[in-house]
């Protein structure tokens, strides 16, 4: 389906715009990782059970991540939101 995200010298992972949209996808089914409404929200091993499905689902479409991997894009990806919305509310 699509090339293998390409790894840099750091072990950090380029991500091509289609395997972040399906990183998005595949993270909005999941919201024990993103609604802090929802009790399974609090359970750790609910959220890493979550990034490990994630992950298998991103490798089974052909792109080789780590949960590491994942967890940091998913990171990167909320903090470049928060941004955004600080830059809207000035």
């Amino acid at each position: 389906m699509s090339v293998p995200p390409s790894a840099t010298d750091q072990g950090n992972v380029h991500w091509s715009r289609e395997e972040t949209m399906v990183l998005i996808e595949l993270y909005r089914q999941h919201p024990c990782l993103w609604n802090v409404k929802v009790d399974m929200y609090r359970d750790r091993d609910k959220r890493a059970a979550a990034l490990r499905q994630i992950t298998e689902d991103m490798n089974r479409s052909g792109t080789t991540v780590t949960t590491s991997d994942v967890k940091r894009k998913i990171e990167s990806l909320r903090n470049q939101h928060r941004r955004e919305l600080r830059k809207m509310q000035k």
